[in-house]
C-alpha cells in the first residue's frame, strides 16, 4: 500500500507524492480515482514519522492543472526519462519504461527490464492503466544501473 500528500483529486485521478518505508518523500504516483480504497492519505499523527522532510523538492514540480485524466498525465510525462504502470487487469504486472507513442487510447513504452536492460516495447490501453509512478526510488535506481552499462 502506498501513502503520501495529496496534490490533486478529481472525478478522475488522484495524484499524490508517496512516503516511503524510509521515512521521506519519494516520487509521485497518479491513480484512477476509484482504485482509491487501495491507497489512502497520511494523518497528522502518521506524517509526524517522517525523519527526512523533503516534501519541499516536490512542490510546484508538475503542471496540476493540465493533469485531469490519465490521458492528460500521459501526455504531460512524455519526456519523463522513466515511469511505471500497473494495468486494471493485472496488478501483478508492473511494467518501467519510457514513452515512446502516445495517442488518445494508448500509450507506447520502450520498456526497461529488472537488470535495467532496454527490451521490447509495450502498448497498453490508457483506459486499463490504473497507476502511474515517476521520480520513485526504484525508477532512479533502475536509470542508475542503466548508465553503468
Amino acid at each position: 500500500m502506498y501513502s503520501g500528500i495529496c496534490l490533486k483529486s478529481n472525478e478522475k485521478i488522484f495524484i499524490f507524492i508517496c512516503f516511503n518505508e524510509t521515512k521521506e518523500f519519494d516520487g509521485f504516483v497518479i491513480i484512477r480515482n476509484y482504485e482509491i480504497a487501495k491507497y489512502r492519505e497520511w494523518d497528522e499523527e502518521e506524517l509526524s514519522e517522517i525523519e527526512n522532510n523533503n516534501y519541499a523538492k516536490f512542490i510546484g514540480k508538475l503542471p496540476l492543472k493540465k493533469m485531469n485524466s490519465m490521458f492528460e498525465c500521459l501526455s504531460e510525462l512524455k519526456n519523463e526519462v522513466l515511469i511505471a504502470l500497473f494495468k486494471e487487469s493485472d496488478d501483478d504486472s508492473y511494467f518501467v519504461g519510457r514513452i515512446e507513442n502516445i495517442s488518445e487510447n494508448k500509450v507506447e513504452l520502450k520498456l526497461l527490464n529488472a537488470d535495467a536492460e532496454w527490451i521490447e516495447n509495450e502498448r497498453i490501453k490508457i483506459q486499463e492503466i490504473t497507476y502511474i509512478g515517476f521520480r520513485t526510488s526504484y525508477e532512479k535506481e533502475l536509470l542508475n544501473k542503466n548508465a553503468g552499462q
